[in-house]
Order: structure tokens, then C-alpha cells, then sequence
């Protein structure tokens, strides 16, 4: 019998006030109606109520609890396709970050960005709504998948289009 691959993430939960404490989360399962629950590598489980949570960073590397202090910000436009957007929490922290052109992907909780200088330190963000006070769609990058699609011709367009061999 196989066992199944983990599921649990590594990250970080920054809430405000506080230190950033790393913690473990089920991919499938860490987002509740008013919550977001959580283990400690002590073992302790915790439910933090998303008021007091400014974000979740996720990683596969450890690194310094730098999200807010180190490069919140891009310094240029980013590469990655999708909608570069700034936000700004209750305590005045500014945050920039990379949502999915799809509205659908978005939780109704929050938003899961991908943050500037992403790499194994800081792969993903979780930024639930009540931690922000305010956004703002800084610009586009790249199309999405919706915008890139050809039109669909109908019959009669195609046989126009057609070379006339056997006239």
C-alpha cells in the first residue's frame, strides 16, 4: 500500500503586531469561513482569526522574515503575466504582488499573490481582505487566456476563405 504524498505547506504568518511565526498548513484545507487554521513545529494548532493575520507567506526554503522590510515593492514592471496590484494594510505597510488574471482563482477570503522576488524564501502570499485597508491596480501584464483566444469563424467564412481549384 502507497501513502500518499504530504500535503502540508511551510510558511510564515505575519500578524499584526507581532513576529512572524513559521508554520505548517494543509494546502487543501487552511482556509476557513473567519480563520485560517494552522500547526506550529512544535505541534501546537492554532486557529488565528483572518483580523489578526496581515499575511502568509509561503516557502520551501527557509530565509528571514523579510516580506514587509525587504523588497515589499517591484522596482520595475514585473515580467510575470497577470494584474500588478499594490496593497496597503490596516498598519500602513504597503505589499505589491501578482494576482491571477482570473477572478475565479481569487478566494473569497483574500487573495494569493505572487510576491516580488519570489524564489524558495518567499514562493506565494496569502493576503486575507480584512488585513487590507486598501488596493490598487498598478497595470496588466501579459493577456489572459480569454483575451488570447481566435474568434471562431463560422462555415460560410471559411469556404470564402478557401482556394477555388476545381472551378
Amino acid at each position: 500500500m502507497a501513502l500518499s504524498a504530504s500535503t502540508a505547506k511551510r510558511a510564515l504568518l505575519y500578524r499584526f503586531d507581532r513576529q512572524p511565526v513559521e508554520v505548517l498548513v494543509s494546502a487543501a484545507s487552511y482556509l476557513f469561513e473567519q480563520e485560517i487554521e494552522c500547526i506550529t513545529p512544535d505541534g501546537l494548532l492554532h486557529r488565528v482569526p483572518f483580523e489578526l493575520v496581515k499575511s502568509l507567506c509561503f516557502f520551501s526554503e527557509p530565509g528571514t522574515a523579510d516580506l514587509f522590510t525587504e523588497h515589499p515593492l517591484f522596482e520595475r514592471r514585473p515580467k510575470v503575466p497577470g494584474l500588478w496590484t499594490r496593497f496597503t494594510f490596516k498598519d500602513g505597510d504597503l505589499l505589491d504582488g501578482i494576482l491571477s488574471h482570473n477572478l475565479l482563482d481569487w478566494p473569497a477570503a483574500g487573495y494569493l499573490i505572487t510576491p516580488p522576488r519570489a524564489g524558495s524564501h518567499r514562493q506565494r502570499v496569502f493576503v486575507p481582505r480584512a488585513a487590507v485597508m486598501g488596493t490598487e491596480l498598478r497595470g496588466v501584464v501579459g493577456q489572459s487566456a480569454f483575451a488570447t483566444r481566435v474568434p471562431v469563424r463560422t462555415e460560410q467564412e471559411e469556404t470564402r476563405r478557401q482556394l477555388k481549384m476545381f472551378d
